[in-house]
């Protein structure tokens, strides 16, 4: 023991310079160890040599034990953070019901491909399932959420290693083939798809039935990876309208359909923001009458160089690139601030899109819309079609509740073109029923539609409600509907949609009493062949 103690002494600088290396790198560690210690050393001023370096040594090797328990902390956290980072990853990455990639995943696999330069030969394909409403709407979400689930799971089985399938919302999904890939193997699996999706989904008795169309595109070194989903889903339309079921490639027609289709939609958002989409007005008639009852407000588009483009056009972009809400309220206020002035026992009807009732402020933008006009809200019919009504039926009973307290009437549109209308009218307190037009096309010598046309209007008049008849197009429908009691109807047998202006013109002439002189009508369609 004397032996170390005299070394010790002996070496007694050294010991010093350790025992000041080991203090600052405390200090570094932690700045308050080096006040308790001199606090320490000075209330022990007559301490040996040996007895400080024992001290020491001791301080140094709790400092170590100290330092291995704080990285073990820190690599612990830092395990746990990679851990939660990993589940966000996955979180933002994948679709939460079905487990495939989400959109965003999918977009950043494409986008990966032009980072690469392999963007030639890709193949993509995208679909999206047909009959899927009537599941939700008929069984609930909740077999709708298992369709998408034995979806995923049919299409997962079709594909090999390589390739990315991934849900990009609602019931559209998007594939990705894998490099190298021929158009050989893209039909065939595409052939195999809408095989395997079209067989039936047998769940608790139930036979869950949809089918499913697919837009296939094959890009070139001239095109961006983002694009093809542009373009496949433009072969998914196309597919589409030639009866699903199919599959279409994107190809040049439809490169230019689409270039076309782009140009429209920026022209679009510059005419709903400039109020150019204008509303006309097609007047209803009391049927056993003549009288002219009011006008059900539609949305035309003249534009500067194409002209009158079709409503089924523009209103389809307008849905497809979120302005329908926007261009609804544009084309209602206009027609109000037309209209205050006209007989005020003259109503308007507007059709409110399934976007625009799912706006929590529905029923606040129409009050708006009344009082900038100073139009009386007694003589705004809210049209709704079954489809709006679905999406919540919840908040539909209470937006019916404000309407009736604001004073507006709701009218269920294109009633028996849907799956609940019996039902809807049992639990929402309509004031009306408007009948979808293809039940009355023909009607005169359409006996089938005859007879579901008197169940219609037995169950109404039943309920203590009125009935609008649209698509009264010749002179023998109206005969039928006068025949079996419906009110009021609509078309161009009675009168073409006309511009505000027009209207005005009508109603200082040939409409000034409020009637309609069915012998001088064809003069009236002569002088407005096109407004239609």
């Amino acid at each position: 023991m004397s032996t170390v103690l005299d070394r010790l002494k002996e070496n007694w600088m050294y010991l010093l310079i350790a025992a000041g290396t080991t203090l600052t790198f405390a200090i570094s560690v932690r700045f308050e160890l080096f006040e308790e210690f001199h606090e320490y050393s000075r209330a022990h001023e007559d301490w040996e040599l040996d007895e400080l370096a024992v001290l020491i040594l001791n301080l140094a090797f709790g400092l170590m034990v100290a330092l291995i328990v704080r990285s073990r902390q820190l690599s612990k956290v830092a395990a746990e953070r990679d851990k939660a980072e990993r589940q966000a990853q996955e979180v933002a990455f994948n679709d939460a019901l079905t487990g495939l990639p989400n959109r965003r995943a999918f977009m950043d696999y494409l986008q990966g491909l032009d980072r690469a330069g392999t963007v030639e030969g890709e193949i993509v394909m995208m679909l999206d399932l047909d009959r899927f409403k009537a599941v939700n709407d008929v069984h609930g979400h909740a077999y709708g959420d298992l369709v998408l689930v034995r979806t995923a799971e049919r299409l997962k089985a079709e594909l090999e290693k390589g390739d990315l399938v991934a849900r990009l919302g609602g019931d559209e999904f998007a594939i990705a083939l894998g490099p190298a890939s021929s158009v050989e193997r893209a039909e065939s699996i595409a052939r195999r798809i809408l095989a395997s999706i079209s067989l039936p989904i047998v769940e608790d008795g139930l036979r869950l039935s949809v089918g499913t169309s697919m837009g296939l595109a094959l890009l070139s070194a001239e095109h961006t990876a983002p694009a093809a989903l542009q373009f496949a889903d433009q072969a998914l339309y196309s597919a589409k309208k030639r009866g699903r079921g199919q599959f279409a490639w994107f190809d040049k027609e439809l490169e230019q359909f689409a270039l076309e289709r782009r140009a429209l939609e920026l022209d679009l958002k510059q005419a709903v923001a400039n109020d150019e989409i204008a509303p006309f007005f097609q007047p209803v008639f009391d049927i056993s009458t003549n009288r002219l009852h009011g006008f059900e407000i539609l949305a035309r588009w003249t534009h500067e160089t194409r002209g009158m483009v079709p409503p089924d056009v523009f209103i389809e972009i307008a849905e497809d690139v979120g302005l329908i809400s926007a261009l609804g309220w544009s084309v209602l206020r206009q027609a109000l601030l037309k209209a205050r002035n006209w007989d005020p026992s003259l109503r308007l009807a507007v059709n409110i899109s399934p976007t625009q009732f799912r706006d929590g402020y529905l029923v606040e933008k129409i009050r708006e819309s009344l009082e900038e006009a100073e139009f009386d809200a007694r003589r705004l019919i809210v049209e709704l079609t079954e489809t709006a009504i679905m999406s919540d039926f919840a908040m539909a009973q209470t937006a019916f509740s404000e309407l009736r307290e604001l004073g507006v009437s709701v009218v269920l549109d294109d009633f028996g073109a849907g799956f609940s209308a019996f039902s809807n009218l049992r639990q929402l307190p309509f004031d009306s029923i408007k009948i979808d037009g293809s039940f009355i096309s023909s009607i005169n010598v359409n006996l089938e539609n005859q007879r579901i046309v008197r169940a219609f209007l037995a169950l109404a008049h039943g309920l203590d409600l009125s009935v609008i008849a649209e698509g009264v197009e010749t002179a023998e429908d109206p005969d039928f509907l006068q025949s079996v009691n419906c009110e009021m109807g609509q078309g161009y047998h009675f009168a073409r949609p006309m511009s505000g202006q027009d209207v005005e013109w009508m109603l200082e002439t040939k409409w000034s009493s409020l009637m309609r002189e069915p012998d001088t009508e064809k003069s009236k369609d002569d002088r407005f062949p096109k407004a239609g």
